[in-house]
């Protein structure tokens, strides 16, 4: 095995570590098929961040990888040897691979995004594909699941890019709309050198707030999962509303500091999680406010 596969080998089985809510006791049968979809799509996301020229190759080479997995032609060697696998026990559709994909070439060539509108597009790309994988793993895949996870997904990703504005503007990227910005009177200049104001606060509020509904919106999607099915689409939920919170603990002043969810909090939502579940209680909060 080469150093590259081993690399490789070391990235998956991280998954283990960085996924408490995965390696519970409830999904240990299915930690490999999730362990493989995470690889692809950490794969497929740390390239985004990559210069146009080496990024644009990669992608095409991960995109015929991506084509020998559902012609059934990888080797053991193969990075995506184990991605295979998965999609064949779980006769798992193209189109959300290949939109994880099509969402990097966007995210290369353009960094900006008008309207809200557009982003929700780049969304149903880049987030809302991962949520289908993961219903089609649990063996559902109607219109009104995908509909309500792609409300949970979206949220999702759309807090992710709240907490990370200064990260990303270090790499010439806003993902807060044009029209938002705007709407506020946040400049542009003003993320990318990191001045935080008062309108930029009241704008991540703003945002805040949008994703917030999302989740509310979503959580439905819970109470029509079967077993233990409803503890990770809990869970994603939770940890949203966590970050939320996070970034409203900091008062919303994301350009100065990062807010994480820690270990130890993400074990004790999980724990949290698993306790309402055992003894029976309802995973799907009412809608609720954030204060």
């Amino acid at each position: 095995m080469n150093i590259q596969n081993i690399k490789n080998k070391k990235k998956i089985q991280n998954t283990y570590e960085n996924f408490p809510l995965w390696s519970s006791f409830y999904l240990k049968n299915l930690m490999p098929h999730f362990a493989s979809i995470y690889y692809f799509c950490r794969t497929v996301d740390d390239l985004g961040d990559m210069k146009k020229n080496i990024a644009e190759k990669k992608l095409e080479v991960l995109t015929n990888e991506l084509n020998a997995c559902f012609e059934k032609n990888c080797n053991p060697n193969d990075r995506l040897y184990p991605l295979m696998s998965t999609i064949i026990k779980f006769d798992m559709p193209k189109s959300p691979f290949e939109k994880l994909i099509k969402a990097n070439y966007l995210d290369i060539k353009n960094n900006r995004f008008e309207t809200f509108n557009d982003l929700i597009n780049y969304c149903k790309l880049s987030a809302n594909p991962v949520g289908e994988i993961v219903l089609k793993i649990f063996g559902h895949n109607s219109s009104k699941h995908i509909n309500l996870s792609n409300k949970i997904c979206t949220g999702l990703q759309i807090v992710n890019f709240l907490q990370d504005v200064r990260r990303d503007s270090e790499l010439k990227k806003i993902y807060i709309p044009i029209e938002d910005l705007k709407e506020y009177n946040v400049k542009e200049s003003e993320i990318i050198n990191h001045v935080s104001t008062e309108n930029y606060i009241k704008l991540i509020e703003f945002e805040s707030r949008r994703c917030w509904e999302m989740f509310n919106n979503g959580t439905q999607l819970i109470n029509i999962l079967k077993g233990y099915q409803k503890i990770p689409i809990s869970l994603f939920i939770d940890s949203g509303r966590k970050l939320i919170k996070k970034i409203h603990g900091i008062n919303y002043e994301t350009l100065q500091i990062r807010p994480v969810i820690t270990k130890s909090e993400k074990s004790l939502l999980t724990f949290k999680v698993i306790t309402r579940y055992l003894l029976g209680l309802n995973l799907a909060s009412k809608k609720i406010y954030l204060e």
